[in-house]
């Protein structure tokens, strides 16, 4: 274990504050409001840690004066000493009246006007409220831990939410003895109370008795936390194996016999040891007469229990230390589980210019035959944040109690082979030792999905553009589908609905297999059956041709112009162009329509009609070319022309008379 402690506490408020006001002002002021809960536990004579918040509105004022004064943009040191002793002086002016005997100072926020207190009974909290100094009060709210690095890190939500949860088994953790009553373990009053503590037992081995440990920044406590928040179901076998920070091989051993003998009572599938002798292994040390630690796990495993073990914080590269390098123990180096910056200098000596995900912290012991990496740096559990192998181990622990309740038939290899053969491959620089990182979605998610195609329907018979879709389910969650045609990949969709437009004229006309594939986000694969779809696509023009008139006609007045036209699927229209220029459009056979040809000069003109149909497709018909010809008209004559014409006509029928008469 490697200390970098950051402990953060927040408390929620449980009231609504109401405004700062002048605390010499209030006559008929109204308290601020009791907690429901509060209220309730008092009356039952429970005492209750309550944080109470105090007006420091003219303290607010002043240090804004002097801020001013000083042309400084935060509190200096005058500042911060001017607040400190101002809010020690309210504090003790407003509780000046609360009896002792009913009211306990626990802690003094000495730089925030803020104070937390075990009020013992309703009269005291009644009496506290009264003074105007008073603004509210907060009941001592448990801030549950979140693991918010390491759990997604490793696929956990994602599993803990389709039910994966370690219900039924109990990790045991042999190590310096737990603080059970704090709220990752279900703030137990004693270990299995009440319902919902987590700890089912807790024991010691060492004989100074020390069965809660509540020492701050205690490794047992933090150890116990991670593996209780990978498996989220599972109980807590705690094992004190230590006293005054230390603890032997027979203290150890005695640790493992205690698991051996309550292993049916508890249900232990996984024993936890975050600890080692710090010895240097460079191979597996399955020499039972030197290693005193190999008959213990042998009969731990007959026992049906799996040993996980830190490899130590040595920095050793091709070496780990004892209990880890014992035959049959899952033996944990560390890895980060997101970038902290660095550089980091460790208790081991080394240090690390940087951090990131997967990047294997130096002061993690390394070897060939190491088992597993898992998240170590930084981790927060319990309230308590730590880094080293000591954290790696309890995370493959954790994992172990999820699998075995998943898989209750694996025997103890095939129960670790799922972790080891599906987790994420990381080789470490130092040494170029490649091993699996944890990753529990792959390890515990092994159904596929399941998907069928919902269309288009098998045997149809599909044009243009069609829709293509598909139903996956998972018991997890899928995280793609994949479309083919006749075996090659089409689309791949990531988010529901799975579907997407086929553009059928990129194909030949003919028979399509069509299928799915859908995928989870452990990478099990699950195929739909084959829909086997006919793709016909109108490909073919129509054929269109003129009927009248015919080419070389002259033509005048009205005229009319027709069109033939046929196609494979049908004609959808018709257009007649008179020297190019759009004329007509006809949507219905017969196709035809009246031309006046006297709205047009007298001369030569080229008639084209164009058929098309559903698909776009478009035929033209050859050029007809006529003669647009309108005949001379003779002039109309007035009534004087006429008797004119007439009188000349006259005089010639006389002329050629006499001429006839004198021949005679």
């Amino acid at each position: 274990m490697l200390f970098r402690t950051r402990c953060f506490i927040r408390f929620a408020p449980l009231v609504f504050f109401a405004s700062a006001w002048p605390y010499t002002a209030f006559s008929e002021r109204i308290p601020p409001p009791i907690p429901a809960t509060v209220a309730d536990k008092l009356s039952k004579g429970t005492a209750q840690d309550l944080i109470v918040l105090f007006d420091d509105s003219d303290v607010e004022s002043e240090a804004a004066t002097r801020r001013q004064q000083a042309r400084a943009a935060f509190d200096d040191k005058s500042i911060l000493a001017f607040r400190r002793s101002r809010y020690r002086s309210i504090k003790q002016s407003a509780i000046a009246n609360v009896p002792l005997r009913d009211m306990q100072e626990i802690r003094d926020f000495d730089h925030l006007p803020m104070s937390h207190f075990r009020v013992k009974n309703r009269s005291a909290l009644d009496i506290l409220l009264a003074n105007p100094r008073v603004l509210a009060v907060y009941e001592d709210r448990p801030i549950y831990p979140h693991l918010a690095y390491s759990l997604p890190f490793i696929g956990q939500p994602a599993i803990v939410s389709a039910g994966f949860k370690g219900n039924g088994q109990t990790v045991a953790i042999i190590d310096t003895g737990i603080d059970y009553t704090l709220s990752a373990f279900g703030s137990c009053t004693a270990p299995g109370t009440p319902t919902g503590c987590r700890v089912a037992t807790s024991v010691d081995v060492t004989g100074n008795g020390v069965t809660l440990n509540q020492t701050a920044n205690n490794h047992g406590t933090n150890v116990a936390g991670i593996a209780a928040g990978v498996a989220p179901e599972s109980r807590i076998a705690a094992v004190n194996a230590f006293s005054n920070g230390s603890s032997t091989t027979n203290l150890i051993i005695a640790g493992i016999n205690w698991a051996i003998s309550n292993k049916s009572v508890y249900n232990i599938g996984a024993l936890n040891m975050s600890l080692g002798d710090g010895s240097y292994n460079t191979a597996l040390c399955g020499n039972s007469t030197t290693n005193p630690f190999v008959i213990p796990i042998n009969n731990l495993r007959s026992a049906g229990v799996i040993a996980v073990a830190s490899s130590g914080n040595n920095g050793y590269t091709d070496g780990i230390s004892n209990p880890a390098c014992t035959p049959g123990v899952v033996s944990v180096g560390a890895v980060y589980d997101a970038n902290w910056s660095g550089p980091y200098t460790w208790s081991s000596g080394c240090t690390d210019s940087s951090s990131g995900s997967d990047k294997i912290p130096c002061f993690s012991n390394s070897a060939s035959f190491l088992t597993i990496l898992a998240p170590g740096a930084f981790i927060t559990a319990a309230g308590i944040q730590m880094a080293g192998t000591s954290q790696a181990s309890p995370h493959v622990a954790g994992a172990i109690a999820l699998i075995r309740a998943a898989y209750s038939s694996d025997t103890l290899d095939q129960a670790v082979s799922r972790l080891t053969s599906n987790g994420v491959s990381i080789t470490d620089s130092r040494n170029n030792v490649t091993k699996p990182r944890l990753k529990l979605i792959e390890a515990i998610d092994v159904t596929a999905p399941t998907v069928s195609l919902t269309a288009p329907t098998s045997g149809s018979t599909v044009s243009g553009t069609a829709t293509v879709s598909a139903s996956a389910l998972d018991n997890i969650g899928v995280s793609r589908v994949e479309f083919y045609e006749n075996g090659t990949l089409m689309y791949t969709g990531t988010v529901t609905p799975f579907g997407f437009s086929w553009d059928t004229t990129d194909v030949v006309n003919g028979t399509y297999t069509l299928s799915a594939k859908a995928y989870d986000t452990a990478g099990n694969a699950g195929q739909s059956g084959n829909v086997i779809v006919t793709v016909a696509n109108d490909l073919i023009a129509p054929i269109v041709s003129l009927t009248a008139p015919v080419s070389g006609s002259t033509v005048s007045g009205t005229v009319t112009i027709s069109a033939s036209a046929l196609d494979n699927v049908g004609v959808s229209k018709v257009e007649f162009y008179e020297n190019g220029t759009l004329m007509y459009t006809g949507t219905a056979a017969p196709y035809s329509f009246d031309w006046n040809t006297t709205a047009v000069a007298n001369g030569a003109y080229t008639l084209v009609a164009k058929a098309y149909d559903a698909a776009g497709h478009a035929g033209q018909s050859g050029n007809v070319a006529v003669t647009v010809n309108q005949a001379a008209s003779v002039p109309a004559l007035s009534p004087w022309g006429i008797s004119f014409a007439a009188v000349c006509l006259a005089g010639i029928a006389g002329s050629l008379k006499s001429k006839r008469t004198e021949r005679l």
